[in-house]
């Protein structure tokens, strides 16, 4: 059994604890000490929490779904209540908790929605897992460590008066959260997209973007207009296509007929015609092959185009998708408004073509700067500051180091 789930092998470590701390008592409204929030996966070891607490600090009051819910209220009701009458707030982290609704759920009420003052959380990172958005500025406990327990017990039990990195704040600066990965969403045609483009679901918003995507027919419309990318590019659009296919065709031809009569002037000629007959046709597929490859970089490319157009929209909401493959979106939270605003300085005045070039910046490069910002990784090198984003590149200073490149559309 690992460290973090073996609660029953520290009982000298319980002594000290329950002697070294001291329950606060509960004042106004407040009926429990902890909430915990977890997903059932990891019911048995947050069972195994609970009881090593209430058996170690006697006094503590403890807001746990399957023993304190009312029956006969709604999960919605309980989970309010539950919140509003805790001092503090445990988030039990794990893959399964960033996966579910109820979950993220209890994340964005304990910190946004009916709380009156803001609740002291303390997240603990039970298995890895990416940080939920709201939770990411806060420090948590590592599950494995070896004092873990009696570092809980300080977060929980020390004043809230003296709660400083715990504390949280209400979800509206982007420099707080800016750069932030939000998702990864995968085609919903992943079996057959090497062929084509990605489809992606455009039913409902993902509930990892639902406090950032506050309207789903912007979400909608986006990936609307992802999935509107041609499924197939046609290679007779491109002129040098054409060319070098009527000349590599003339070419086989005149080569298989000087062949032929050549092979007729010796007996063994079925000897020379076959091998060099059958020699074009390993270049064709090879030629072939090669021509496939630039299709569907070709198609990469459309994606990603049609992606800046739905940033268009979804930078309204301070989420940007980016185009990571043809079977992948990653979104990430970051404001372009400060950089909308430089770039129309940059260009001289709130005209038209100031407008215009701003809109061909976010088509042409947003999708390639969200990947770059979930991966925190920026291959342009070294930005001219300053910037609009704290731990990373943003917008404009992006699209000012691909001009320096030559790469403006």
């Amino acid at each position: 059994m690992e460290k973090s789930q073996n609660f029953e092998d520290k009982d000298s470590a319980s002594s000290s604890v329950s002697g070294f701390f001291s329950v606060p008592k509960l004042t106004g409204g407040d009926m429990y000490h902890v909430f915990i929030s977890f997903n059932k996966a990891d019911y048995t070891w947050v069972r195994k929490l609970i009881h090593k607490l209430e058996a170690t600090l006697p006094d503590i009051k403890i807001c746990f779904h399957n023993r304190d819910f009312t029956p006969g209220k709604t999960i919605i009701e309980n989970m309010t209540e539950g919140i509003q009458k805790s001092q503090k707030i445990v988030m039990v982290l794990s893959p399964d908790f960033v996966h579910s609704r109820w979950c993220l759920f209890e994340a964005n009420l304990s910190m946004f929605q009916d709380c009156g003052s803001h609740k002291a959380i303390v997240p603990v990172m039970l298995r890895p897992c990416p940080m939920p958005l709201y939770l990411s500025h806060l420090t948590y406990l590592e599950a494995e460590d070896e004092q873990f327990f009696e570092k809980l017990c300080n977060r929980l039990l020390r004043s809230n008066a003296k709660e400083t990195e715990d504390v949280l704040v209400h979800f509206q600066s982007s420099i707080l959260y800016g750069g932030k990965h939000l998702l990864s969403l995968s085609a919903v045609n992943g079996h057959y997209v090497e062929a084509s483009n990605g489809a992606f679901s455009d039913t409902c918003v993902p509930d990892s973007l639902k406090a950032v995507v506050k309207d789903p027919e912007i979400y909608k419309k986006a990936i609307r207009l992802i999935n509107d990318t041609p499924p197939w590019v046609n290679i007779f659009k491109y002129k040098w296509a054409v060319v070098f296919l009527i000349i590599y065709m003339c070419l086989i031809l005149i080569f298989s007929l000087v062949v032929f009569a050549f092979s007729l002037l010796t007996s063994s000629w079925y000897l020379l015609y076959v091998p060099t007959a059958v020699f074009p046709i390993f270049v064709v597929l090879r030629k072939l092959e090669n021509l496939k490859k630039h299709l569907f970089e070709e198609i990469a490319h459309n994606m990603s185009t049609k992606t800046g157009e739905a940033n268009l929209l979804l930078a309204e909401t301070s989420a940007l998708a980016g185009c990571a493959s043809k079977s992948s979106l990653v979104f990430v939270f970051v404001s372009l408004k400060e950089c909308e605003v430089m770039f129309h300085m940059a260009s001289g005045s709130d005209t038209e073509l100031a407008k215009c070039m701003w809109k061909k910046a976010v088509i042409r490069y947003s999708s390639d700067y969200a990947t770059c910002l979930a991966k925190k990784h920026y291959p342009c090198g070294d930005p001219r500051p300053p910037g609009h984003l704290v731990n990373g590149i943003c917008f404009c200073q992006y699209v000012a180091m691909q001009i320096e490149q030559g790469h403006w559309p």
